[in-house]
């Protein structure tokens, strides 16, 4: 995530304490060490990522159909560079789910998640329906007015049965008091 982005989300990630993070959407791992550099400083954290990694590697049809422009990236890439930072920061721990999140996503509570994998309205409904109870969930892409996604449909739909902020790229559901 670009750096002026991240910072826009550490307002959320400050709101609540965050032992557990998911991100739907690994992708190259780059959000994921920011979260996990910005998270460990205050606990130790156990980041959770899920993607389907080399399966999207120059395959347009699956692009095109989750209207993903970022295609895929390595499972080992983003492994070595998770290990990496173990050298650096020990307070935390990491489970890499590579597949469709509708074979490795089980029903589990996080303190966050981030979603920002597949963008078909199928793909994100299930994804938010396995995740449904954290206690902070964040959607990128909830702006996105061009039609490049289903994300703003979807949301606009849960809008009536779930109470989101929408703040700039992003939408926020807060499930804590």
């Amino acid at each position: 995530m670009k750096p002026w982005l991240f910072e826009e989300l550490c307002v959320f990630l400050d709101e609540t304490e965050i032992k557990t993070a998911c991100e739907i959407g690994t992708h190259k791992g780059n959000t994921a060490l920011q979260l996990i550099k910005y998270l460990s400083q205050k606990n130790s954290i156990t980041y959770y990522g899920y993607d389907v990694f080399y399966y999207a590697k120059d395959n347009v049809e699956f692009n095109r159909k989750e209207m993903n422009g970022k295609g895929g990236a390595s499972l080992d890439y983003v492994t070595t560079r998770l290990e990496n930072l173990k050298n650096v920061i020990s307070n935390f721990d990491y489970h890499l789910f590579p597949g469709f999140t509708t074979d490795t996503l089980m029903q589990q509570n996080f303190d966050f998640v981030y979603i920002d994998g597949g963008h078909s309205y199928n793909t994100i409904k299930h994804d938010y329906e396995k995740v449904a109870d954290s206690k902070l969930i964040v959607f990128d892409d909830a702006s996105n007015t061009n039609n490049a996604n289903d994300v703003p449909r979807f949301l606009e739909e849960l809008n009536k049965e779930k109470e989101i902020e929408f703040f700039k790229r992003w939408a926020i559901i807060r499930n804590y008091a």
